[in-house]
């Protein structure tokens, strides 16, 4: 899965492809390395914050109540999941922007799971 050429951003330490709707005037996200498409809209690049935080929670809610992985797990054969291959891929170029990826995601992950201890505008936006 090659993920560079694009709008990303990062919510919770998870990555989200993001696009322009020229005619209906939105953005959107959409989560990748999760078990289902989780997207998220937005009028502005401000909203999408916010708005992939609520998609995100209420996801891994979902998965809470019944008992599944919210990750997406390699193919059949393959320990791990899709997830640890796509940070892998996108280390490198974060990297050349001067991001630590890994640090990155742990300090995204540690927020969104203290909700009320979350800073505002953690979020990352890159374009690879």
């Amino acid at each position: 899965m090659s993920v560079s050429g694009r709008d990303m951003m990062f919510i919770g330490g998870i990555p989200a492809v993001i696009s322009f709707n020229a005619s209906s005037r939105m953005f959107r996200g959409v989560f990748i390395g999760l078990n289902a498409e989780v997207d998220f809209l937005a009028r502005s690049p401000m909203d999408l914050q916010p708005q992939g935080e609520a998609a995100l929670h209420v996801f891994l809610e979902t998965c809470r109540q019944q008992n599944r992985s919210p990750l997406l797990a390699r193919q059949a054969g393959q320990k791990g999941y899709l997830l640890e291959d796509i940070y892998a891929e996108l280390e490198e170029p974060a990297r050349q922007k001067g991001i630590d990826l890994y640090q990155l995601v742990r300090v995204q992950t540690q927020e969104f799971q203290n909700t009320e201890n979350r800073k505002k505008n953690s979020t990352v936006f890159l374009n690879f």
